[in-house]
């Protein structure tokens, strides 16, 4: 039987139009070219409508932009951007030197527009960017369009330097301070308000003043440049050195090495200059120019001084010249010369500095005279190489070679070696501070009987570290532990079984931490010497007794900032008391820790303490409302 299938009609597919764009470019503003830019894109916009294939995406023109260079033709970057954006399929340009003139910057900005998959074509040259043989054409035709530009440049500039030769005046910048150029009379014409301005800079100029100075005073005045900024040390030392103030005009100060980069560079003997004379009206009269010419003359050599050395004394290793440097310490000025490559970044020259004095007695040696004379100096002495040695290698003009040899170098002693360190104590790396955790040290107090041993956080050592913990004599620990572990004599071999560290508490207690994993602690309240506040308690009064004499202790001011506690008794006739002296801010410390708080508080004291008695070791002995009695053991 027969298989019968039905076809449905396929309709066309319609090709999908190209985005096709033109660009468009001249380089001089002038009529003929504006004429001509007009007709190029009038030209690509009819062409491209009239392809039924293509779509039209606009019509890009750069106007009076040099093809030299990209980054100031805003039209042609934004061609590259639409392109990186996806709106363009084809560009159409006229020819290569419409494109760009310059190889590199053509043959990168096609292959980039052809890895985007964008065709570029040139109608002059019959050249498209994806044929096979696009790119090589494009490269040796670029060449040439790049050489044309440069003999275009170089042809411009040969034009110039004839009109300057000529005496042709032209201006390149219409309007400095001061002046106007005239079109008319071809000539600058001065602006009487400006020149009174230029006629001030040059007054202070000649009085000495500096260019800082001067720019702070112009700028105080509110006086601005001809863009309206404010002056600045820089632009007013360019205008004190123009010398069109004095009716000239000096040509080709600077010129323009590539003519694809477009960098001017100044001209310091590459190229002649032209010096032409009352050009136009002055400013400056004759004898104020002149006297600003020595004035740049004297501040040139301030900035830049000249000395017998300069110039003379070459480095043998690198080959670098000397220059001299000049440092004061307490007030005296010394002066050393070394080689420059030494002040270079990323140079380094091994050799030898001299100091001036001594460069002055070792020509003056060598030349035979008494004393050190520039004159003949400079007169017979050709140059100085300093060899890699040390030595020196003095050339006279008669062709003589005279050398000075460096004196060895002292053989320094050493210090001899210490015999011994000191020797190790048995608390070495067993004490820590409870406040900053840090190893306790070993120190000699420097006191009149000798001094004892103690021990200190060693952070109260260290630079920028701080510790308020208490220091302790190592006479104190050993009966401390005595009576902590129930031993009358101290015994460092039962210490060593027994104890792994020891932990000194703020209030200077004491943690023994023992091998057998208990801790034992010393209660104590340790007062800190020379640690005085300036305080003054007026609940004291009355309630601190002598133990020894009987009679009250009454306060005293030292130096008008401290006060102290004393026994009344000491100050009466036939009255001999050994009782303790204490500071005020130290009784507070300790009443505060005898009641159990961390601060003093008076209305506190009042009601707890009825009275302190200060017992003949200087401990204090406190007396409870409520009947108890406890002691602070002083230590």
């Amino acid at each position: 039987m027969r298989k019968i299938s039905r076809v449905e009609p396929v309709l066309p597919a319609i090709p999908k139009r190209k985005k096709v764009v033109a660009y468009a470019r001249v380089s001089r503003d002038t009529e003929r070219l504006a004429h001509s830019l007009s007709a190029q894109v009038s030209y690509y916009s009819t062409l491209i409508q009239g392809n039924p294939e293509w779509e039209y995406a606009g019509v890009y023109a750069d106007f009076a932009v040099s093809g030299t260079g990209t980054g100031h033709r805003d039209e042609f970057l934004r061609l590259v951007s639409d392109c990186e954006a996806g709106k363009i399929d084809i560009v159409l340009t006229k020819s290569i030197s419409r494109f760009a003139r310059n190889t590199v910057d053509l043959l990168e900005t096609v292959r980039h527009l052809k890895s985007l998959g964008i065709e570029v074509r040139f109608e002059k040259e019959h050249i498209n960017s994806m044929s096979g043989d696009g790119e090589l054409m494009l490269s040796i035709l670029a060449s040439f369009a790049q050489e044309e530009s440069r003999s275009i440049s170089e042809n411009c500039k040969w034009g110039i330097r004839k009109r300057f030769q000529s005496g042709e005046i032209g201006a390149a910048n219409k309007h400095i301070l001061g002046y106007r150029y005239d079109e008319e009379q071809k000539k600058y014409v001065i602006i009487p308000e400006e020149a009174e301005t230029v006629r001030w800079i040059f007054e202070m100029y000649l009085d000495g003043i500096s260019l800082r100075q001067m720019a702070k005073s112009l700028n105080k005045a509110g006086l601005r440049t001809i863009t309206g900024c404010e002056f600045a040390e820089a632009s007013l030392d360019v205008l004190v050195h123009n010398e069109i103030y004095a009716g000239d005009i000096r040509r080709q100060k600077s010129y323009m090495a590539d003519p694809l980069t477009k960098s001017k560079v100044k001209n310091r003997g590459e190229l002649p200059q032209y010096y032409m004379a009352d050009c136009h009206e002055a400013i400056l009269d004759r004898d104020t120019y002149a006297k600003v010419q020595a004035e740049m003359e004297r501040r040139a050599a301030m900035q830049n001084p000249v000395y017998c050395f300069t110039g003379k004394i070459r480095c043998g290793i690198c080959g670098m010249l000397y220059s001299r440097n000049k440092r004061e310490r307490k007030g005296t000025v010394y002066a050393e010369w070394l080689c420059r490559s030494k002040k270079e970044t990323g140079r380094t020259c091994k050799s030898r500095n001299y100091s001036e004095k001594e460069l002055q007695e070792i020509c003056a040696g060598l030349m035979g005279t008494d004393g050190f004379d520039e004159t003949a100096f400079g007169e017979s002495v050709k140059d100085i190489m300093a060899l890699p040695d040390g030595n020196l290698e003095i050339h006279f003009y008669g062709g003589e070679t005279r050398i000075w040899k460096m004196p060895p170098k002292p053989v320094k002693m050493k210090a001899p070696k210490p015999e011994k360190k000191r020797p190790a104590n048995i608390f070495d790396g067993k004490i820590f501070c409870g406040r900053c955790g840090r190893r306790f040290g070993r120190a000699m107090s420097q006191t009149a009987d000798g001094g004892h041993l103690y021990w200190y956080c060693r952070a109260k050592s260290r630079h920028g570290v701080t510790c308020d913990s208490v220091n302790y004599p190592d006479a104190e620990i050993k009966d401390i532990f005595c009576k902590v572990m129930g031993k009358e004599v101290f015994d460092a071999d039962y210490f060593t079984e027994t104890v792994e560290r020891m932990v000194v508490q703020k209030s200077g207690s004491i943690d023994f931490h023992l091998k057998d994993g208990t801790v034992r602690t010393h209660e104590a309240f340790k007062l800190r010497s020379n640690r005085h506040e300036s305080t003054s308690t007026d609940e004291f009064v009355g309630k601190i007794r002598c133990a020894s004499c009987g009679n009250l202790y009454h306060r005293y001011s030292c130096y008008g900032k401290y006060v102290y506690w004393r026994c009344s008794g000491k100050s009466r006739a036939r009255t001999e008391c050994g009782g303790q002296d204490f500071a005020d801010s130290n009784i507070r410390k300790v009443t505060a820790y005898m009641m159990g708080l961390d601060e003093f508080d008076g209305e506190e004291f009042e009601k707890q303490i009825e009275g302190i008695t200060v017992l003949e070791d200087g401990s204090l002995e406190y007396h409870f409302r409520e009947g108890r009695t406890a002691v602070w053991q002083k230590a």
